[in-house]
């Protein structure tokens, strides 16, 4: 017998019956449900293989379906979904939810990471493991893995950025109350906006700029309406594979370890993908037109002057900010 986790979910086997072939069903069938669209590879690859891995190691105890694109719930949403267990499963987004967590803001942190790779170090360290996972916990949410997301860049529509007043007095389109913030302190004007809204608002001229990783900007077209983009790995995201914890007790222990491994295994390969991603980037700019620029260390050092307050900023707001951010400093 099929459990169901959720109504609606479950396919049914009157037509398979009726032919004379019934194939097994599986014995419990989750829901997935992620806002990214196919076009954001590295991030929405590793939950298909997740999901086929669950699939396969389980003989086909699990089957995991996958809703993509917003088809259920937008990036803002999935959180909230997971906690009321309207879906099972879902990856969202650290930035989106530092309102219900605080502490999630670690990852917006201005140049706490050199790449990709420390800031996945740090969190198989066990960055989340102070708190966050615990919190979320409380909230009715198993957090079963965490991966990097990739770093924030800078777009410009019309001019280049080498230096912070570059961007002063810009309108600018921001994610995370830690990237407004740092924008202030350059003397830009921030503004929160989805990633699916910013082609618009370039093309119309509602704001000049955006910090944004190079998936967005690929992904989402923006190298339509916009012309210069300047590589600094400002902050980061990261993206928490997770399930509701209803659903998860409901599991048999063995099927928790074969979901556990799979979760630890997509960890890495989004990893590998987004490193890749990363080498490609410049190339698929510059054939769209875009003029590609890699900050020097001198240009660094000017951004990371002008935003250094967010930090105390930052652990004004957090009272244990300082434990996050040593422990990031230390393992990475």
């Amino acid at each position: 017998m099929v459990k169901h986790f959720k109504s609606g979910v479950v396919a049914g086997l009157i037509a398979a019956a009726a032919s004379g072939f019934v194939s097994a069903a599986p014995e419990y069938k989750l829901t997935f449900s992620t806002y990214w669209p196919t076009s954001y590879n590295y991030l929405i690859d590793p939950i298909f293989s997740f999901a086929e891995k669950v699939k396969e190691r389980t003989n086909g105890r699990v089957e995991i379906e996958v809703f993509h694109s917003k088809q259920l719930f937008g990036g803002k949403e999935e959180f909230g979904a997971l906690e009321r267990g309207d879906i099972d499963m879902s990856a969202p987004m650290d930035t989106y939810n530092t309102g219900a967590i605080p502490e999630l803001g670690i990852a917006s942190m201005p140049f706490l990471w050199p790449s990709p790779r420390a800031m996945q170090t740090s969190l198989d360290a066990g960055l989340w493991d102070l708190g966050v996972s615990q919190a979320m916990e409380k909230r009715g949410v198993k957090v079963l893995n965490v991966a990097a997301g990739g770093p924030y860049q800078l777009y410009g529509k019309g001019f280049d950025i080498k230096k912070p007043s570059d961007l002063k007095g810009k309108k600018i389109a921001v994610s995370g109350s830690a990237a407004s913030r740092a924008m202030e302190l350059i003397g830009a004007a921030p503004t929160s906006m989805s990633s699916g809204d910013l082609y618009v608002a370039l093309q119309r001229g509602t704001i000049d700029a955006t910090s944004r990783p190079l998936i967005t900007g690929i992904g989402r077209k923006l190298y339509e309406v916009l012309d210069n983009i300047t590589v600094v790995n400002m902050s980061y995201f990261s993206t928490a594979l997770a399930i509701n914890l209803d659903s998860w007790n409901k599991l048999p222990k063995d099927i928790q370890g074969i979901m556990q491994q799979a979760a630890n295994e997509r960890g890495q390969e989004q990893l590998k993908l987004l490193e890749a991603y990363m080498s490609e980037a410049e190339s698929l700019f510059e054939k769209n037109n875009v003029n590609y620029h890699v900050a020097t260390n001198a240009e660094l050092a000017g951004f990371q002057n002008e935003v250094a307050p967010v930090y105390d900023w930052w652990k004004g707001q957090v009272s244990d900010g300082d434990k996050y951010i040593d422990f990031a400093r230390k393992n990475q």
